[in-house]
């Protein structure tokens, strides 16, 4: 009844939109017995058909709690803001109460943020989740920003409304994209940590705020308990008095239900009853969620020292393995739910979910340093090691810790159970014995997250029946690639336009093709930077379904800004991306990667293809191929004077050059700089190649998490392998490639006329640059020589780069004529 009076919803922007932006009560949700769901398609298009969608659809909400009261007020230190390395001057968290003050909200004490206007069905998933204010209207610049909701300046209200919840509810995930695997069983959920938008010493009490960003990736225990027990554990939590759904409490390992071990969300589930008229929405199961990896854990073995997963001083940037986020929900065994998810037929014709899951973090304060890991015995032994106390917080469970209201702070007694570990985070102490989680309706939540269909069935073609979705999973490509494009955009500081990217994606996936990859995937960002045009016309029909996917991806980079910025850079939108691909495509896909359109990988030596390449390396025991990157350069051979440009001169007197029209990029930047092997700084910006069953998790230029990394102490005694705190890479596992005689990476990267200005004097012969005076312009050596006498041309420029003969000779004529057949194809079907 509260609820309408209470929601917050933007208005429509049009009149086909009005229908779906009207606010209507959320409708009683009837628990059904486990095993009883019964599912009919053509009951439910006939239901669609009577009713329409505006009585079935429902729309995604937020519900806004209020922060948790569990902190002495100004006893925070922020450290060393002007500093920004992590480990240094980090500060010391404020101090806790203890046990954990009980969340007493009612339902009205919450606020609720409505988004049918932008997200009406399964069609507009995952480019309409409110992610941001979408194109025109966002109001705090991605570089060079210093605006903040601290100051006022931004509104975080208004944000919500207009764009994303989070910064209002830091616990609520920053969900980018949503989707089951192919068994209907789990529910992945891909999310960035927003915390990492803004590094500043400006944006600190911004960053405070966004702490739960970070909470929420670690792992919280808890036992399920009756409505009875609850009302006597905690008396003055808010009870509607009539419901027996299932209640949780905080609980240590000891006591925890299995499935409860480690968790951090309640998932309830609810489906439409079609069978009713007009369609009933009912609850299915609740479930509790579940991490691909424990984050913590990783944290703990990514460094020999001491490591935070945040420190009060914000500058966590550096750990760029917390960027990504997911988190999993598992679907209930409860009659047809699973296999009509798997199917892909609980969405209807227009696109209209039948299924709902309700995404509820249980809230709990932050755990800081290796000291305060929340483990078990089997995962790092009984005893957590933490060789270096880097931030003077080993004290923190005993001198940073108050007592609530009063009550005695103490550690186990004899009335409990002994703790599974020795020591790390004692969560009777933190937690105490009576802390039950608030009842789903009084909790800050995401209602209604419409269940779609996994990533690998298209519903329309009906490829999968009811009866058909038990079957393993295939690995359907041997090798894939992600890339995250845009029809237009800005590098990293605004410092450069780029509009060349259409005519780089259609050179880039045709020789990739060529080259052996089976299937493209796209994530086109366009739609961040325009509402008038996509690559979808660029992508189809050039190229067929069967070799390429386009994913509609229009959310915004958050923080632009160069990685040398006090603001550190987050390209949230790409890391987002990334993160996706590697979920929804990696169970089908053996190896796979991502990279940018400028980045060429060459089978060389005796490999005539990149899957030729990868099966080598698989029958060899590898799991990541690198590729150092160094930056080409275009060869003056392809260029012609350019002028037009404040920089580059008069027509009478040009002083800068272009890349004259007609040739491909693969052939005009066949000029390195740098002769194979590759100088170890090359590593820096290197590019891999992964097997997606061991790659975990992966972060543009590096693997995050991996199989190696995850495997915990028991696992290793397992499988006879050595195991310590600190886990580094094998390099049998990380392989960088031989250059000459298995595959080289050439990058490409466009060489816009005004970066060659005074290109006759930096590269005549002789030249000594100042600091980025470089000559940009490739002039290459004869046969490849560079130790041979000849050094510069007739004209008196100094030979510069290497040619790739392999490149030139076999991939770029090969290249040419599939472009050529390929224009062919295109001009006939039109």
């Amino acid at each position: 009844e509260h609820l309408s009076s209470l929601i917050e919803s933007a208005p429509p922007t049009n009149a086909a939109e009005a229908d779906a932006s009207n606010v209507k009560p959320a409708p009683k949700s009837d628990t059904s017995s486990p095993g009883d769901f019964h599912f009919d398609r053509k009951a439910a298009e006939t239901a669609l058909q009577t009713h329409g969608r505006v009585e079935i659809f429902q729309p995604l909400r937020a519900y806004i709690e209020k922060p948790l009261n569990d902190t002495v007020p100004d006893t925070i230190d922020k450290g060393n803001l002007n500093d920004k390395r992590p480990k240094i001057e980090a500060g010391r968290p404020a101090m806790w109460y203890v046990p954990l003050p009980l969340r007493e909200n009612t339902p009205d004490d919450l606020r609720v943020f409505e988004y049918g206007h932008k997200l009406r069905s399964c069609n507009d998933m995952p480019a309409k989740l409110p992610v941001d204010r979408g194109l025109g209207k966002h109001v705090a610049p991605n570089v060079n920003n210093r605006k903040t909701f601290s100051s006022g300046q931004l509104d975080k209200w208004e944000e919500a409304k207009e764009g994303t919840p989070v910064q209002a509810d830091p616990f609520l995930p920053w969900i980018h994209d949503m989707f089951p695997d192919s068994s209907g069983s789990v529910i992945h959920f891909i999310a960035q940590n927003k915390r990492r938008c803004n590094s500043g010493k400006v944006h600190w009490d911004d960053i405070h705020a966004l702490e739960p960003q970070v909470t929420i990736m670690q792992p919280v225990s808890v036992k399920r308990i009756d409505e009875e027990t609850a009302q006597k554990l905690a008396p003055s939590l808010w009870s509607d008095g009539k419901s027996s759904d299932q209640r949780y409490r905080l609980a240590p390992h000891e006591e925890a239900d299995a499935d409860g071990m480690f968790t951090r969300f309640i998932c309830r589930f609810k489906a439409m009853d079609y069978s009713k008229s007009p369609p009933e929405l009912i609850t299915v199961g609740e479930t509790l969620s579940t991490y691909p990896y424990n984050y913590e854990f990783v944290n703990y073995r990514k460094d020999v020292g001491d490591l935070s997963m945040l420190t009060p001083k914000g500058k966590d940037n550096a750990m760029f393995w917390q960027a990504q986020q997911r988190f999993d929900c598992h679907v209930p065994d409860n009659g047809d739910l699973r296999s009509m998810i798997a199917s892909g037929e609980g969405v209807l014709s227009d696109g209209t979910p039948s299924v709902y899951v309700d995404f509820v973090p249980i809230r709990t304060a932050p755990r800081y340093g290796k000291q305060m890991s929340y483990f078990t015995p089997d995962m790092a032994e009984e005893m957590i090691r933490f060789p270096q106390d880097s931030f003077g917080w080993g004290d923190l469970m005993k001198s940073n810790i108050v007592p609530a209201n009063g009550q005695v702070v103490n550690n186990i007694s004899d009335d409990h159970p002994s703790r599974l570990m020795k020591n790390g985070f004692d969560a009777r102490l933190f937690w105490g014995d009576s802390h039950v989680i608030p009842r789903i309706e009084a909790s800050g939540r995401w209602e209604n997250l419409p269940v779609c269909q996994p990533p690998t069935n298209n519903v329309n073609k009906g490829d999968k029946t009811l009866t058909e979705v038990n079957k393993p999973v295939e690995k359907k490509h041997k090798l894939a690639a992600c890339l995250w494009a845009s029809a237009s955009f800005k590098t990293r500081g605004d410092a450069q336009a780029v509009s060349d990217t259409t005519s780089r994606l259609i050179e880039w996936i045709e020789f990739h093709l060529l080259v052996g990859f089976d299937h493209i995937y796209v994530y086109d960002n366009t739609g961040a930077h325009t509402d008038e045009v996509s690559l979808e016309s660029t992508l189809f029909p050039r190229f067929l379904d069967s070799e390429v996917t386009r994913i509609d991806w229009p959310c915004q980079v958050c923080n632009n800004n160069i990685p040398a910025h006090e603001n550190t850079g987050e390209r949230s939108s790409q890391y987002a991306a990334e993160n996706s691909c590697r979920a929804r495509y990696g169970p089908t896909t053996e190896w796979m990667a991502s990279f940018d359109t400028d980045e060429y990988l060459i089978p060389m030596g005796r490999f005539n293809s990149m899957r030729e390449v990868v099966d080598d390396a698989t029958n060899s025991g590898t799991q990541i191929l690198t590729f150092k990157s160094t930056r080409a350069a275009p060869q003056r051979t392809y260029m012609e004077p350019f002028h037009e440009h404040k920089d580059c001169g008069t027509v009478s007197d040009p002083g800068c050059l272009s890349v004259q029209p007609g040739h491909l990029f693969a052939e005009v930047y066949n000029c390195d700089f740098e002769a194979p092997p590759k100088p170890g700084w090359a590593e820096r910006a290197k590019k891999q190649l992964y097997r997606s069953e061991y790659v975990l998790a992966h972060y543009v230029h590096y693997a995050t998490v991996t199989q190696g990394l995850v495997e915990t102490i028991e696992e290793a005694k397992a499988a006879n392998h050595k195991w310590d705190m600190h886990f580094r890479e094998s390099r049998d596992k990380d392989k960088i490639t031989d250059e000459s005689n298995q595959a080289v990476m050439l990058h490409t990267k466009t060489t816009v006329p005004e970066y060659t200005t005074e290109w006759k004097e930096r590269c005549a012969f002789g030249f000594t640059p100042g600091h980025g005076k470089n000559c940009r312009v490739g002039f290459p050596w004869p046969s490849n020589d560079d130790k041979g006498d000849e050094k510069a041309t007739p004209e008196g420029y100094g030979y510069n780069c290497l040619t790739n003969e392999k490149l030139s000779k076999v991939w770029v004529p090969k290249l040419r004529e599939a472009m050529k057949q390929r224009n062919s194809m295109v001009t006939s079907n039109n």
